[in-house]
C-alpha cells in the first residue's frame, strides 16, 4: 500500500503528508524537528503543520517551542473520514444552491433531438454493468426479477437489493439448475441462496430445468408496453464474460418481451430446489 498516494488522493498536500508522516514516526517534535525529519522546507513548516491541527490530524502543544503530536493511527483515520464527508456535504450544500438555476440555463441552451431513441446501449460487463445494475435496483417501484446463473455478483449490489425489498417491491430471482453447473459454480450458487435467504426471506427463487440463453435484470416491466427496463447478456459459452458486453434497453416492448420469457421459464421451466 502506498501510503503517501493514498493519502494525496484524499485531499492532503506533498508537504502534509510528509510532515503528518515524519510526525507520526517521531510521535511528537518541535517544528525544525519535523522540517528536518520530514524535508518540507522551514520557511513552511509552521503553516503546514497549523493545517494539520485545523484538519484535526495533529495536536499542538503551547510553549517554547510550540510542540506538535501525532494524533492515534485510528483517530487519524476516523478524522480523515470526517473531513471527507464533511467536505461531501459542504459540495452537496453548494450545488444545491445552484441547481435550479444550473438546470435553467442548460434547458435554456438545449435542442431537443428529434431521432427515436436507441433501442439498446451496451457497457461492458464487469464493473459497469454491476453499476447499471445497482442504479436499476434503485430505481425500481414495483417488481425486480432477475436471471443468473449463480447471481455471484450479488454481495455487489447487496445493499441496494436489500433497499429495493424494504420499498415492498417485489424481487423473483431465477438461476440456473445445478444440473447445468460445475463444481465451483455450483458452490458459490449455494453460497449466495444462503445469503440471499438470510438477508432476504420474502424474496423468491426458483432454479431452471432448462439452459438459460440470457441473463440479466427487468424492472417495473407493463403488458400495456408503457414502462420498464432491463440489462442482460446473451448466453455465449466460446467468449469468456469479461469480453462481452450487457445490452441496456428502455423499450417498453422490448421489456415486455423479456418478461414473457422469464414468465414461462418461471412458471413452467424452474423448481424451488
Amino acid at each position: 500500500m502506498e501510503i503517501k498516494k493514498i493519502l494525496e488522493d484524499i485531499g492532503l498536500s506533498g508537504y502534509q503528508v510528509k510532515a503528518l508522516l515524519a510526525l507520526i514516526q517521531c510521535g511528537e517534535a518541535k517544528a525544525s524537528d519535523i522540517a528536518q525529519l520530514s524535508g518540507v522546507p522551514r520557511a513552511k513548516v509552521y503553516s503546514v503543520l497549523d493545517q494539520l491541527v485545523d484538519l484535526g490530524l495533529v495536536d499542538k502543544k503551547p510553549g517554547r517551542p510550540i510542540i506538535y503530536k501525532a494524533k492515534k493511527p485510528n483517530e487519524i483515520v476516523e478524522r480523515l473520514k470526517l473531513n471527507i464527508e464533511m467536505e461531501y456535504r459542504k459540495k452537496i450544500k453548494e450545488f444545491e444552491e445552484i441547481e435550479e438555476e444550473l438546470e435553467k440555463v442548460l434547458s435554456d441552451l438545449y435542442t431537443p433531438v428529434s431521432e427515436p431513441k436507441e433501442l439498446i446501449k451496451l457497457v461492458r460487463v464487469g464493473e459497469p454493468s454491476e453499476r447499471e445494475t445497482r442504479l436499476m435496483f434503485s430505481e425500481a417501484r414495483k417488481e425486480i426479477n432477475i436471471v443468473s446463473k449463480v447471481f455471484e455478483y450479488y454481495p455487489k449490489v447487496r445493499d441496494e437489493l436489500i433497499s429495493a425489498v424494504e420499498r415492498n417491491v417485489s424481487v423473483k430471482i431465477l438461476l440456473l439448475g445445478e444440473s447445468f453447473l460445475d463444481d465451483r459454480s455450483r458452490q458459490v450458487q449455494r453460497e449466495i441462496v444462503k445469503m440471499l435467504k438470510k438477508d432476504l426471506d420474502s424474496v423468491e427463487i426458483r432454479f431452471s430445468k432448462t439452459i438459460l440463453p440470457l441473463r440479466g435484470v427487468i424492472i417495473d416491466p407493463s403488458y400495456d408496453y408503457t414502462s420498464g427496463k432491463a440489462i442482460f447478456v446473451v448466453e455465449d459459452p466460446k467468449t469468456p464474460l469479461y469480453l462481452r458486453d450487457a445490452a441496456i434497453t428502455e423499450n417498453p416492448s422490448l421489456v415486455a418481451g423479456m418478461k414473457k420469457y422469464f414468465d414461462l421459464i418461471w412458471n413452467y421451466e424452474s423448481t424451488m430446489e
